[in-house]
């Protein structure tokens, strides 16, 4: 395994394969789109789609796509997700639906994966050139990091083949045909050349100073990188952004990055989300700040998450104990919602449902027997 303390796994790697079917080529492929994790949790995914490259295109019906790998890279091929199955209305054909059983990998064993999926009624997905229709995602796990992954496809010698059915029209008779060509591209791939390291952060900090807290972090190399990411949270299980910083992009030297956030009276958990070019994403891990902003006492520090949908955290120091209301008004200073709660000498973290208020901009504040906090604006979402 690799050994840097932390480091973020991109992948973007692509292949075709080709099929002749009876109406004219068709193309069948597999996409590899999420991250390839290879290390820790070790694992690899891959969609499958499908598209037509001669217009008009045809109504897919069977399909069944049989490939081998290499069973010292990989194990334990799994349906990860199924985006074709089910009911599928609409359509220009006659009956104006699709009914496709559920996906399955039934006869695959060992190194051999079948991914199977059947029409059961109505017309089949009609596919044209212009689109790849997205089948179903499969998902192994990774057991040598170092080792190639050697997928080979199953064609007319190799028993049994894949084949993409399709139902077509024949002298007035509505048929379905299992279209199996032996025009195949393997692909041999190791994933030690696929994990690689857009990013290697070897630093990742922060502290509180004067209610704020200041993060730092530094990468020793960078690779096609766009920008950070910067996320909090009040339980290190949900986050929300609170920032962001552009990249260097490109670099093989030591390079340093900071952003400060507002200081809040509680342990507070940060994250930073590194996004490639291409849109694909890892995490740092996560660190934890713990502040005592007493300065700010008896007002709102911060609301978490806003916007918020549901329920929001409301943090706040306090140098008594006492009886309290939270009061959410409107813009227009209505009120509108009132709890009570019991504020208590230091940190507070309260809890309050904004649920059943309508999507919009709303202020709320903290009232108490002998004093009330400045007005603190949020932001209502719909679920």
């Amino acid at each position: 395994m690799r050994e840097t303390k932390y480091s973020f796994y991109l992948l973007a790697i692509l292949f075709a394969v080709q099929v002749n079917a009876q109406d004219g080529q068709r193309d069948v492929r597999f996409v590899i789109t999420e991250p390839a994790v290879c290390q820790g949790a070790l694992s690899l995914t891959v969609d499958v789609e499908v598209k037509a490259t001669v217009d008009p295109g045809f109504f897919m019906s069977e399909q069944n796509y049989r490939f081998s790998f290499n069973g010292d890279a990989l194990a334990n091929p799994a349906i990860a997700e199924e985006t074709l199955t089910g009911f599928v209305a609409g359509g220009p054909g006659p009956l104006g639906f699709s009914l496709y059983s559920p996906h399955n990998l039934i006869g695959s064993i060992d190194t051999v994966v079948s991914y199977n999926l059947e029409l059961q009624g109505g017309d089949g997905l009609f596919i044209t050139s212009d689109d790849w229709v997205k089948i179903g995602r499969l998902s192994f796990d990774v057991l040598d990091e170092n080792a190639c992954f050697d997928f080979e496809w199953h064609n007319n010698t190799i028993f049994p083949s894949t084949f993409v059915g399709e139902v077509f029209t024949e002298s007035g008779i509505v048929l379905r045909r299992n279209t199996n060509e032996g025009a195949y591209d393997n692909l041999s791939n190791c994933l030690q050349d696929v994990c690689v390291l857009p990013v290697e952060l070897v630093a990742f900090e922060g502290e509180e100073r004067d209610c704020k807290v200041h993060l730092s972090w530094q990468t020793a190399s960078e690779t096609n990188s766009q920008y950070f990411i910067i996320e909090r949270s009040a339980n290190g299980v949900q986050f929300a952004e609170v920032g962001r910083i552009n990249s260097v992009g490109e670099s093989q030297t030591l390079v340093n990055y900071y952003f400060s956030d507002i200081g809040t009276s509680l342990l507070t958990y940060y994250r930073l989300k590194q996004v490639d070019i291409d849109g694909t994403y890892a995490y740092s891990d996560i660190i934890k700040i713990d502040t005592d902003c007493t300065d700010s006492a008896g007002n709102i520090l911060d609301i978490f998450p806003n916007p918020v949908s549901n329920t929001m955290q409301i943090r706040l120091y306090s140098n008594t104990h006492e009886h309290a209301n939270i009061v959410v008004m409107s813009m227009a200073g209505r009120i509108l919602l009132k709890q009570a709660f019991a504020l208590t000498e230091g940190p507070n973290a309260i809890n309050c449902d904004v649920a059943d208020l309508a999507a919009g901009a709303y202020f709320v504040r903290i009232e108490g027997t002998s004093s009330y906090s400045k007005a603190h604006k949020f932001i209502k979402i719909s679920q």
